[in-house]
């Protein structure tokens, strides 16, 4: 190579940096100007802080219990109260911050992974493959979400690892839809002809040259889509088909807490709210994100 190649080579390299540093500054710029959008932001990184260093932060053991203190209303030992067996509301809500996020991201990069390999695959080849690919969808998705959340659960136990396959199955048809839509609108731009004709196989060009360019409505989807994923799981843990007690989880923690709730409110009331601003949090940053890399909403 000479040093004109090189050099060429070098400038080409640098302008692809560039460009994208502009975007991400472009959207980063279109982000701040949402205030609900940076509010969201703010609770979901003050949340994930808050499940890093449960151990620190939790003011007693999440299964501490203490009978000479059973159903204490809030108070200054125990701000969220007790419940019946005398544990620490808000160290359990802390505890389970950690649970129910976790259930959220990994079940929804499940379900994003396995949506985005059957969708760029529907959507670049077409035709036969994507009617097979995509009726399956259609019946997934023609289940109702819990339906299909609860069949599964029941199916396989409960348990944590039943949950995250149960909520992960039903966001699966989601990111399915919207890769192969939007692999659909890029399969036959320049730059994957280019990819073809120098004898890319066909991986590599869904990988490195399609999958890149349309992340902007995979992010968004799976943005707004962990929110439902929390709340799926609440809701199984509820029913008694995901976690388990002793371990701290909201929606396990409002079951065990439904035999009280017309003398002790506060019992559910502390889970509720944990549960309510978490998917508040992530609506309102997906749905700020959404706008701010939709290139229509330049400004």
């Amino acid at each position: 190579m000479t040093v004109i190649q090189e050099f060429v080579q070098v400038r080409k390299t640098e302008e692809v940096v560039t460009k994208k540093r502009s975007q991400a500054h472009e959207v980063w710029r279109r982000l701040k100007k949402n205030r609900l959008a940076i509010a969201g932001m703010l609770i979901l990184i003050l949340l994930l802080f808050i499940a890093v260093f449960a151990d620190v932060i939790a003011p007693y053991p999440y299964a501490k219990q203490n009978y000479d203190e059973v159903l204490q209303p809030p108070n200054l030992k125990h701000l969220a109260g007790t419940d019946e067996f005398g544990r620490d509301i808000l160290s359990r809500i802390i505890y389970g911050s950690r649970i129910s996020l976790q259930i959220g991201f990994i079940s929804l990069t499940v379900g994003a992974l396995v949506g985005c390999i059957l969708g760029s695959i529907a959507g670049f080849f077409g035709g036969v493959i994507d009617n097979v690919i995509m009726r399956f969808m259609d019946i997934l998705h023609s289940i109702p979400r819990v339906i299909l959340a609860i069949a599964i659960a029941a199916s396989l136990g409960a348990g944590i690892t039943s949950a995250l396959i149960a909520v992960a199955v039903g966001s699966i048809p989601n990111f399915a839809r919207v890769v192969r839509a939007a692999t659909m609108t890029v399969r036959d731009q320049d730059f994957v002809e280019a990819a073809r004709a120098i004898g890319a196989s066909t991986s590599r060009i869904i990988v490195k040259h399609i999958l890149p360019n349309i992340l902007a409505p995979i992010i968004v989807q799976a943005t707004l889509g962990v929110g439902t994923s929390i709340l799926l799981a609440a809701s199984l843990s509820f029913l008694g088909l995901g976690i388990q007690p002793p371990v701290p989880e909201w929606g396990a923690m409002l079951s065990s807490s439904r035999t009280y709730m017309r003398d002790n409110p506060y019992m559910v009331i502390a889970p509720g709210i944990a549960i309510m601003l978490t998917v508040l949090a992530l609506n309102l940053f997906g749905d700020g994100l959404r706008d701010a890399l939709d290139p229509k909403l330049k400004k």
